[in-house]
C-alpha cells in the first residue's frame, strides 16, 4: 500500500527552541568568509545566575540608597570645622613657601599635611570644593574596598569566580552602607586625620580578602601593595601599625594554597612594600618639611607633653553612649566573624576581617583621648564586616538546588536586614536632622551669610567671627604681613592670607596648664611636671625671640580658646607668658574686636584703631 506523501513539517520558531532547549538565540552574520555567532537572548539558567549574583548586593544598596545620597550631599554644603581648619591653614602656608615643622609647630603626621596641600591644589581651598573632593575619596574607597569581597568564599580551583558586574554590583553596596556610616559623623569629625587614613587602610583590608592569586608573580603584587597601603598610614597616625600588623600575622598564618608563597617570601614582600609606602610622605618631608624639626617634636613634645592633654581613661571613654555602641557593636561583628573562620565557613584569610574592629578598639584606647573622629577606623570596619557576612550567605546558597531553598531566603533575609539597618541608622545621621542646611547652604553666597556660619558656632567655636577680622587683617596689613595668633584657630591666618610670625599656632605649647593637669588615670608625675614647664619656658622664650627679630604687624588674641585657663585671651596670655605679654603691651594695641576675636596692631600703624567697618560696598 502506498502511503500518502505528508507535508513537510513547519520550521520550529527560533522562541520555541529557546524555551524548549534553554539555548541561546543567535545569528549569523557574514564577515568575510566566515560567519560570526553573536548571542541575542541569555538562556533562562544564565539570567538565573545574574540575578542571584546581583540580587542581594542590589537589595543592600537601593533601599537605603536616596538617604545615603542625601546625607552625603548636606554634607558638602557644611563648613569647616577646627581641626580642618588648622591643616588647611598648614597646608597654605607650606605652598607659601613656609617649611612644614620647622616654620609651623605640629604634632600631626605629614600624611595629613600632605593630603591637604593637594586637595588644596585641586581648589580645596573653597570650603565646600574640600567637602566634595574629601566625599568622592572617601566614597571610591569604600566601593573599591567593597568590591574586593565577592569570591570571598569561593573553593576549589574549578569555583566560579565573580565577574565585574558582580564587583560592580557590591562596590554599590559598599558605597552605601560604608558611606551611611560615614554620614552618621558630624562635620566637625568629618575629613579628620583617621578617615584619611582609612582611605590606604580599607583598600589594603580589600586586597587582602581577594582570592588566591593564581600565580607568584600576581601574589607579590598584591602582598607589595598591602604592606605599602597598610604601611602609609604611620605617617596620618603612629597608632595605626596595630592594623599593620594584624594584617601581617594573618598573612603569614594563611595556607601556601592561598598564597603561593613561602612565609618568608611573604614577609620580605610585605617589608619591601612597607618601604614604598613610606617613600611618598618622606619625599613630601624632605622636599617641603623639615626631618629634624619633625623628630624633636614626635620624640619628645608628645609624649613628654601632649599626651597629657585631654587624657582619658578606657572607662571615660568608653562611658558615653555613642562609643560605648560603636565598641559594642564592633566586638560582636568581630566575634562573629572569627567564629565563622574557625568553623571553616569563612577561610583564613578572612581572619584580617574579624581582628579590625578589635584593631580599631585598640587605635582609640592607644590614644587616650576618645575623639568622635577616632572611631573612624572601628565603625567602617565594623561595617565592612557586616557587609561581609551577607555577601558569605549569599555565595554559599547561591548555586544550591530549588528544592534547597531556605539559605537563599535566609541570605534575603540577611540583606534585607542590613539594608533597613542601614537606612534606619540615617535617622541619626546630623547631616539628616539638619534640615536647614539645603536652603542655608545652597549656594556659595548662601555659604557666606552670617546666618548660615550661626548655625555652627560653639562655645569655643566662632566661624562668623573670624571670617570678620581675616577680612579686616586683610585690609588693614601688607600682603606680606606677618601675624601671630594666641588660641586654636590658625585658620584665621589662612582666611586672611596671611603667615604666622612664629611656628606656635596653638596655644597649649605656651600654657601647660592642660598638660600639668593631666586625665584622671594620667596624670604627670613631679619630674614629668618639670619637663613640661620647661619646655613651655622654652617655647615663650623661642616665640619672643623671633618676634623680637621680625615684629608682626598684628596679633590676634582668640577668647574661650580650647586648652587656655581664663577666658579672655589676653589675661590668658598675661598669665601663662609673663615676658612675652610685656613685649606685646608695650609695642601693640587693641585695634578691632569681633566677638571673641580681637585684633591688636603695631604701635604708629597707619590703619585707624576703628575704621568704619566692614568697608561700603562699590555701586
Amino acid at each position: 500500500m502506498v502511503q500518502p506523501e505528508l507535508p513537510d513539517p513547519a520550521p520550529e520558531r527560533e522562541e520555541d527552541r529557546v524555551a524548549r532547549t534553554g539555548a541561546p538565540v543567535v545569528e549569523e552574520r557574514p564577515s568575510g568568509e566566515q560567519r560570526v555567532r553573536v548571542a541575542r537572548l541569555a538562556s533562562p539558567k544564565l539570567r538565573e545566575d545574574l540575578a542571584r549574583r546581583l540580587l542581594v548586593p542590589l537589595a543592600i544598596a537601593l533601599v537605603p540608597f536616596f538617604w545615603v545620597a542625601d546625607a552625603s550631599h548636606r554634607a558638602s554644603l557644611t563648613t569647616l570645622g577646627r581641626d580642618q581648619g588648622i591643616f588647611q591653614y598648614v597646608a597654605w602656608a607650606v605652598s607659601s613657601g613656609e617649611v612644614d615643622y620647622r616654620d609651623v609647630r605640629d604634632v600631626n603626621g605629614p600624611l595629613v599635611h600632605l593630603l591637604h596641600f593637594v586637595m588644596m591644589k585641586l581648589g580645596g581651598g573653597d570650603e565646600h570644593r574640600f567637602h566634595v573632593l574629601d566625599l568622592w575619596a572617601t566614597g571610591l574607597t569604600f566601593a573599591l574596598t567593597a568590591a574586593c569581597l565577592p569570591g570571598l568564599v569561593a573553593r576549589g580551583k574549578r569555583a566560579v569566580g565573580p565577574d565585574l558586574a558582580e564587583r560592580a554590583a557590591w562596590g554599590f553596596a559598599g558605597w552605601v552602607v560604608l558611606s551611611a556610616q560615614y554620614q552618621l559623623y558630624t562635620y566637625w569629625n568629618q575629613a579628620q586625620r583617621e578617615s584619611f587614613c582609612d582611605w590606604f587602610l580599607l583598600p589594603s583590608l580589600g586586597l587582602q580578602l581577594l582570592p588566591p592569586a593564581r600565580s607568584r608573580t600576581r601574589a607579590t603584587a598584591r602582598i607589595v601593595a598591602i604592606g605599602a597601603l597598610s604601611t602609609v598610614t604611620w605617617f596620618g597616625k603612629p597608632t595605626f601599625a596595630v592594623f599593620t600588623v594584624a594584617q601581617l600575622a594573618v598573612l603569614l598564618l594563611v595556607s601556601e594554597g592561598e598564597v603561593p608563597l613561602a612565609r618568608l617570601a611573604r614577609l620580605v614582600r610585605f617589608a619591601v612594600g612597607g618601604a614604598l609606602g613610606a617613600v611618598l610622605p618622606l619625599v613630601y618631608m624632605l622636599r617641603w618639611g623639615d626631618a629634624a624639626s619633625f623628630l624633636r617634636i614626635s620624640s619628645s613634645d608628645v609624649p613628654q607633653v601632649y599626651r597629657f592633654i585631654w587624657a582619658k581613661s578606657a572607662q571615660e571613654i568608653f562611658g558615653e553612649e555613642g562609643p560605648l555602641l560603636a565598641a559594642t557593636t564592633g566586638i560582636a561583628v568581630a566575634v562573629v566573624v572569627l567564629a565563622l573562620v574557625a568553623m571553616r565557613e569563612l577561610p583564613r584569610r578572612a581572619l584580617v576581617l574579624g581582628l579590625a574592629p578589635l584593631c580599631g578598639l585598640v587605635n582609640v584606647l592607644a590614644q587616650h583621648k576618645g575623639f568622635g573622629y577616632h572611631f573612624h577606623p572601628l565603625t567602617a570596619t565594623t561595617w565592612l564586616a557586616a557587609l561581609a557576612t551577607v555577601l558569605m550567605l549569599a555565595e554559599r546558597y547561591r548555586s544550591v538546588p530549588r528544592r534547597r531553598r531556605l539559605g537563599r531566603h535566609a541570605a534575603l533575609a540577611a540583606a534585607a536586614a542590613l539594608a533597613l539597618f542601614v537606612a534606619s541608622s540615617m535617622r541619626s545621621s546630623p547631616q539628616t536632622r539638619n534640615v536647614w542646611i539645603l536652603a542655608g547652604g545652597e549656594t556659595p553666597e548662601r555659604r557666606s551669610w552670617e546666618e548660615y556660619f550661626a548655625t555652627f558656632k560653639t562655645n569655643d567655636f566662632f566661624p562668623w567671627e573670624l571670617r570678620q577680622a581675616a577680612s579686616y587683617l586683610a585690609a588693614a596689613t601688607s600682603d606680606d604681613a606677618r601675624v601671630q595668633v594666641y588660641g586654636m584657630d590658625p585658620y584665621i591666618l589662612f582666611l586672611a592670607g596671611r603667615r604666622s610670625a612664629t611656628p606656635y599656632i596653638y596655644a597649649y605649647d605656651l600654657n601647660a596648664d592642660a598638660a600639668l593637669e593631666g586625665g584622671w588615670s594620667n596624670r604627670p608625675t613631679e619630674a614629668e611636671q618639670a619637663v613640661i614647664k620647661r619646655k613651655r619656658e622654652e617655647h615663650e622664650l623661642d616665640m619672643l625671640a623671633k618676634l623680637r627679630e621680625r615684629p608682626p604687624e598684628a596679633f590676634v588674641f582668640l577668647d574661650r580658646a580650647p586648652l587656655i585657663t581664663y577666658q579672655e585671651a589676653w589675661d590668658d596670655f598675661r598669665y601663662a607668658c609673663p615676658t612675652a605679654s610685656r613685649w606685646v603691651a608695650e609695642n601693640y594695641h587693641l585695634a578691632r574686636s569681633f566677638g571673641e576675636v580681637h585684633v591688636w596692631l603695631k604701635d604708629g600703624h597707619p590703619v585707624k584703631d576703628e575704621p568704619a567697618w566692614p568697608p561700603p560696598k562699590a555701586p
